[in-house]
């Protein structure tokens, strides 16, 4: 009777439910702040201080010389960001520069 009872046990032991991969949260939180960073690209520095959260959380959430969907979603969109950013901010100062250009020089 007892070897009964130690086969079903060895049984139940054998018929687990497969472990579920554990989430990044750098991550997500990479990703979180790159599409932050796209938003907010046309305003003052958002664009850049989220898109560079969004780079360093990438970066952190590397495990075993790989990267994770989310964090390579998460690098994409903050570099997007500060692409989006410089542009916004080359555009503002070419813009402020032609002004000056045209009321009767910069200097």
């Amino acid at each position: 009777m007892d070897q009964d009872n130690q086969m079903n046990m060895d049984d139940l032991s054998t018929y687990q439910q497969p472990l579920k991969n554990k989430q990044n949260n750098m991550a997500l939180a990479s990703l979180i702040m790159g599409i932050i960073g796209i938003v907010t690209s046309c305003c003052c520095f958002g664009g850049l201080i989220f898109g560079s959260l969004g780079i360093v959380f990438a970066l952190l959430s590397k495990t075993q010389d790989r990267f994770e969907g989310n964090a390579v979603a998460g690098l994409i969109t903050s570099i997007i960001g500060l692409v989006f950013t410089a542009i916004v901010f080359i555009l503002f100062v070419g813009s402020g520069l032609m002004e000056e250009l045209a009321a009767g020089g910069a200097f």
